[in-house]
This record gives C-alpha cells, sequence and structure tokens, in this order.
C-alpha cells in the first residue's frame, strides 16, 4: 500500500504512518530492495518516495540524511517522506536503512538539492487614473502582461472636452512602456445590435495577437484595431451569471467565472454553460494544460467560500470553507475563497480570509504568512482579505488585496513590496499578475483606479 509521511510542528523530519496487514515475509532467496526517488522540492522542504519490494513488513526504516539519522519510522509499504527545515540552495544526500533486517539493506543514494530563494528587491511606480470631479469611482479589475505592454481593464470615468462628465467609462489602460493610453470598449447588450461603451470585468492574453477581455456578458477579442465580439453569455432577462474572471489555454479553451455560481466555457466557436453546483459569486480561475480548471468563491457576507475543480464537461465542490474555531485551521479552509493559482508543480493556492495550499491530497494554512491583512470588515469592497494570488514559481509569487496588502514569497519569506503596508490605506488591490521580474497590480485608491508597476 502507500501511504504518506508528513512533517509534525518544526522538527526536521516527523512522522505519521498507517498501519498495513502486509507482514508476509519475502519470497525464499530475494534479497529486499529499497529505493528513494525524489516526488518534489522546494527552498526549504522535500518529498521523497520510499519504494520496498521484497520486504517482510512492517519493518524499522532509518532515513538518513547526509549519513546523519534523522528518524526511524514503521513502514508499511511504498511511503511518501515529508522533510522539512531544509535550506534553499543546499545539497544533500538521504539514504534509508532497514534496522532490522539480519543484513544491513539500504537504498540507493538520492541526492537532492533546494530550490535558491528570489530577491525581494523591487523598483516601483504608481499611477492614478479617473477624474473624481466626475462624482463617479474609477476602479480596475483585472491586468494582463503582453511582452513589454501592459493592459488593465474595469471602468474609469473622465470629463470630456467641454468639462462635463462623460457617461461612458474607459474600459482599457494600455501601457506602452512609457505612457498610459485610455480606451473606450463598444459592445452590445441583450436584444439589441446597438453598441455602447461600457466596462469590462477581465482580460487575458496568449500574445500580442490573442488578447481576449470580457464585460459582464461579452467575450471580445482584439483585432485589427478594434474588438471583436466572440460570444455574448446572456440568453435571457434577468441575468445573474456575470463575468468575473477568465482564465485558459489557448482562445479555443477558455474558461470564465461568474455570478451565482455560473462557469461557462469558449471552445473558440461555441461556448456552455456548465451546471451550477453552487449559488456563490465566483471570483476566480486558473488551471492546468492537462485540463483540470478550478474555480473559487465568495460569500462574503457570511465568510464563506467555495473552491470547484472540474473540466469542459463539469464541475464539483472540492471543499467548501465557513467560520470555524481557530483549533480547525489546519483541518479546513476558513472563511471567504478570492482567488486560486497553481504552481509549477501544480500545487493549489487559494486565499481570501487566509492562505491555503493543498499538496499531496492535504490542506494546510499557511503558518508563515503574516497575519497583517486578516480580518477587517468583510463587506468593504474585499478590505483585510487576498483577493488575488499569481506568480512565476513556487518560490517566487505575489499575494494582493485589501489595506495595501502587495507580499512576495521568495520561497521562504514574505515580505511587502511596493508602498509600506498600512492598515488604514485606501488601497485595494483587485488582482495581480506577474511575468518574469515584472509585476502589476491594479485596483483602486479612493475613488480613482490604481496601478502599481514593479521591476526586479
Amino acid at each position: 500500500m502507500k501511504q504518506i509521511v508528513l512533517s509534525a510542528l518544526v522538527i526536521c523530519l516527523g512522522i505519521l504512518f498507517k498501519s498495513c496487514n502486509t507482514t508476509e515475509p519475502p519470497p525464499n532467496g530475494e534479497k529486499p530492495t529499497l529505493e528513494l526517488t525524489l516526488e518534489d522540492v522546494s527552498c526549504i522542504e522535500a518529498w521523497i518516495q520510499l519504494k520496498t519490494t521484497n520486504l517482510q513488513l512492517p519493518a524499522e526504516i532509518t532515513l538518513k540524511k547526509n549519513n546523519v539519522a534523522q528518524s526511524t519510522i514503521l513502514c508499511n509499504g511504498d511511503t511518501l517522506l515529508y522533510i522539512d527545515s531544509l535550506l534553499p540552495n543546499k545539497t544533500y544526500n538521504f539514504i534509508a536503512v532497514v534496522e532490522s533486517s539480519e543484513q544491513l539493506d539500504t537504498s540507493n543514494q538520492l541526492q537532492v538539492t533546494t530550490l535558491d530563494t528570489t530577491s525581494h528587491i523591487f523598483s516601483y511606480q504608481t499611477f492614478e487614473l479617473g477624474e473624481p470631479l466626475t462624482g463617479n469611482s474609477s476602479i480596475l479589475y483585472d491586468v494582463a502582461i503582453v511582452g513589454e505592454e501592459i493592459w488593465a481593464v474595469g471602468e474609469i470615468y473622465m470629463l470630456d472636452s467641454l468639462g462635463q462628465t462623460d457617461p461612458e467609462p474607459y474600459a482599457i489602460a494600455h501601457w506602452d512602456g512609457t505612457d498610459w493610453t485610455l480606451m473606450k470598449v463598444f459592445y452590445r447588450d441583450y436584444g439589441t445590435t446597438q453598441k455602447f461603451a461600457g466596462k469590462l470585468k477581465t482580460i487575458y492574453a496568449f500574445g500580442p495577437d490573442s488578447i481576449y477581455v470580457c464585460s459582464s456578458a461579452n467575450l471580445l477579442k482584439w483585432e485589427n484595431g478594434d474588438w471583436i465580439e466572440k460570444a455574448f453569455f446572456m440568453i435571457s432577462v434577468p441575468f445573474n451569471g456575470q463575468v468575473n474572471k477568465m482564465w485558459g489555454t489557448s482562445g479555443n479553451n477558455l474558461y470564465f467565472a461568474g455570478n451565482s455560481g455560473a462557469v461557462y466555457h469558449f471552445t473558440g466557436q461555441t461556448w456552455q454553460q456548465n451546471s451550477s453546483v453552487t449559488e456563490m459569486p465566483l471570483t476566480d480561475v486558473f488551471g492546468t494544460e492537462q485540463g483540470d480548471v478550478y474555480v473559487t468563491g465568495a460569500n462574503i457576507s457570511e465568510v464563506k467560500g467555495v473552491l470547484l475543480k472540474g473540466n469542459a464537461n463539469q464541475f464539483s465542490v472540492m471543499i467548501n470553507a465557513e467560520v470555524i474555531d481557530e483549533s480547525q485551521l489546519f483541518q479546513k479552509l476558513y472563511g471567504i475563497l478570492g482567488t486560486v493559482w497553481l504552481d509549477e508543480h501544480n500545487t493549489i493556492y487559494t486565499g481570501g480570509s487566509l492562505l491555503f495550499r493543498y499538496k499531496n491530497s492535504e490542506w494546510n494554512y499557511e503558518t508563515s504568512l503574516p497575519e497583517n491583512f486578516i480580518g477587517g470588515n468583510p463587506g468593504a469592497s474585499y478590505r483585510g482579505v487576498i483577493s488575488s494570488i499569481r506568480g512565476n514559481a513556487s518560490n517566487d509569487y505575489i499575494i494582493a488585496g485589501g489595506r495595501n496588502t502587495l507580499k512576495h514569497f521568495n520561497g521562504v519569506s514574505w515580505e511587502q513590496i511596493g508602498l509600506p503596508y498600512d492598515p488604514q490605506s485606501p488601497i485595494v488591490w483587485r488582482n495581480v499578475k506577474t511575468k518574469n521580474n515584472i509585476v502589476v497590480a491594479v485596483g483602486l485608491k479612493n475613488n480613482s483606479a490604481y496601478i502599481i508597476l514593479l521591476n526586479r
């Protein structure tokens, strides 16, 4: 049987095991063998697979790190060993030894090199967009990095040429590397072909010739200097499945997370809505090249969340999050789930009220994360919660949210980047994106759309 061995507290190697009934001796004349293979590694952790053959079980096995015994376990079969408290960018040699055998049986020597940390040091610029004199609040909901260009979407209100309030918002702020240019985007409403300039909720780009944006219902693609409609998700009124976020692997495979549990899938030619398994507003979507798609949802007023898992055919509830006693934080997800992201090993990160990581079929609360973004008024436009997680790798990712929460994880530690953290800050980041050494976060500051552009 296969079992998972996990660390306990902050010791170097803590082990839990499950019993099995495999006690038969090995066939006569066949020598027991042990094999170690590396499953995964981070800056401070390693996951090592121990495989046994022809070994009478249960058996006591000692894992040695650099020839020093770390722990002895009662092995009942193939086992996944979890080793923590390692150092970044360091090479370790591991070997497993059977303690109870008449002759010394050892595994192969496995060499493991941990990942190095990434730099917390970023330079930054901030930009404030929108005209407060209009009396309307400007905000940016999403952003994409396309080469050296940045495309941010939302609703930005300005004065017209006569100094009067322009009732139609600019939906895009485009950065060409030097300046920001505002752009109106025109699309139709239900039951009419007449177009109007409206806001945009989300953007996703695969390259300069494959940029997609979406309003609450209109999927548009940038073609020959214009936005061309590719899909329209509103099939009747009233409509309560407004789109909030978009993700995909190509223009022929796009997913959309919407209100009232709505999940849409676009194939490049046609689209369909998956059967709803929740009524919560869905807040984010992310997936893998292999076809697994994850969607988060949040009921802010009741401090509840949901994580869905599915594919082009159907979705199901992976886990519900709710208000629980603090003693259960290590066993269950807690509260609002505003965002989801997967790293290079397809480890799942989701957060809202707190940040959680899902690896080897286990949810773990990220205890290394500073707690100063937690709490606050959950109904105050995402203040006090994580609204976005994105990154380059497990040792280089960002969380963004209320109170100007913009924190970088380098594989070992967290650090606020850009503007200093302030629990009274009016800045609310709604989305963050990274590409190599570029980070862009967008949201609002008071009644203006707000952008921070960081370079490392």
